[in-house]
């Protein structure tokens, strides 16, 4: 069986390991390009975080990004006001 490879996402020009990084950089264009190309489910997978990967999984497609980042903001359990997000959408 091949060996799976553990990569870091880039987030606030800094390598994320874990929850822990991607709550501390959490940057909402990097986020949602992560989760559009499927780069986010697959860190989620090869660092061992099933239940985040689940809830990520579970997103609905075709709610509009600022519906999905929420989402994604909820299963992370990131620390960001309403406003603050709604200013990193647009």
């Amino acid at each position: 069986m091949a060996k799976t490879i553990k990569f870091n996402l880039i987030c606030n020009d800094k390598p994320i390991r874990n929850i822990d990084n991607l709550q501390d950089n959490f940057v909402i264009d990097d986020i949602i390009e992560y989760y559009h190309n499927g780069l986010l489910q697959r860190w989620l997978k090869v660092r061992g975080y099933e239940e985040e990967l689940l809830h990520v999984e579970s997103i609905d497609t075709t709610l509009s990004d600022t519906d999905i980042i929420k989402q994604l903001v909820a299963i992370f359990d990131i620390e960001k006001s309403e406003s603050k997000i709604d200013e990193g959408i647009y």
